[in-house]
């Protein structure tokens, strides 16, 4: 039943994927990024012949990295994004570890910021956390006690990812990693005040996260806790698969480490605040306003 619910709540945050498509003159895999690029420019949907070719996790990771590599063409790495944490989603989309996708600078912006509902496809809402490497001694962490002694940083932050795919078939999972688990767009707020590595890890446990509208409207909210268990597993995680692609964290490295919850459906002149209680005396927030 729980596992029904989040997927009804899922579909329903997407919007109607009726859209343009953009059409593939030769669909094949080695054409997939740079039709995806094409498709991620124009706010377009990707061409249906893709659904069936990308079918394994080891076929997303391969295209997905020569998606990134076009892109790095035009944009600056920023860092990383940890996505479907919550076990609910992984169950749906029929999986048992989170995805991974690239971060880009020209993606983030700054508390407050306007979101254009047409810069994207299918422009979706999500409650969120940044981190910020200290170190690259990180790579070496073994548990989050390690993984918070080299964390220099944390944000309050709100993800706004793009859906190109309809995702209601078996290879859901896949799509969204060949396509870089949906990155588009990223609101970071103040950077809260560092605390010991210990005190780090209590906190981001125990925390409380909630997104809503201006009017008070409750959209989500949750516990650190609801992250895998705790936030700073996504970093663990994130490390797993890095040693897959034969790539490891540097210093200034920024990672999203996972939503609170579903997805939000963007809606036109709603503004989203959001706000996170116990990492300090103080409650952080950040906002966001959809145009």
């Amino acid at each position: 039943m729980q596992r029904l619910c989040f997927k009804l709540m899922l579909l329903a945050a997407l919007p109607n994927l009726s859209g343009k498509v953009v059409a593939a003159p030769e669909c094949t895999l080695a054409g997939f990024a740079a039709h995806y690029v094409q498709a991620y420019r124009s706010k377009s949907l990707v061409d249906d012949c893709y659904y069936q070719l990308i079918d394994d996790m080891d076929t997303a990771r391969t295209v997905q990295a020569d998606l990134v590599g076009l892109l790095a063409g035009d944009y600056q790495r920023a860092g990383y994004k940890v996505g479907l944490t919550d076990s609910k989603a992984q169950e749906m989309f029929g999986i048992s570890q989170p995805l991974v996708g690239v971060l880009f600078k020209q993606m983030l912006r700054h508390d407050g910021a306007d979101i254009a509902l047409d810069s994207a496809t299918s422009l979706l809402v999500e409650l969120d956390l940044l981190a910020r490497v200290g170190s690259p001694g990180i790579n070496r962490a073994a548990s989050v006690e390690d993984v918070a002694r080299h964390i220099d940083a944390i944000f309050p932050f709100i993800e706004l990812p793009d859906a190109l795919f309809r995702l209601d078939g078996g290879n859901a999972a896949a799509l969204l990693m060949a396509g870089n688990v949906g990155a588009r767009w990223g609101v970071a707020g103040r950077l809260a005040t560092v605390v010991a590595a210990q005190d780090l890890v209590e906190r981001l446990l125990s925390m409380t996260f909630r997104l809503t509208t201006d009017t008070g409207e409750v959209l989500r909210e949750g516990r650190g806790d609801r992250i895998l268990g705790h936030p700073l597993n996504s970093i663990l995680h994130l490390l797993e698969e890095l040693h897959l692609r034969n790539e490891t964290l540097k210093q200034g490295d920024l990672i999203s480490l996972g939503a609170i919850g579903g997805p939000v459906k963007a809606e036109q002149g709603r503004r989203d605040p959001a706000e996170y209680s116990g990492f300090g005396e103080e409650v952080i927030t950040v906002s966001v306003t959809i145009q």
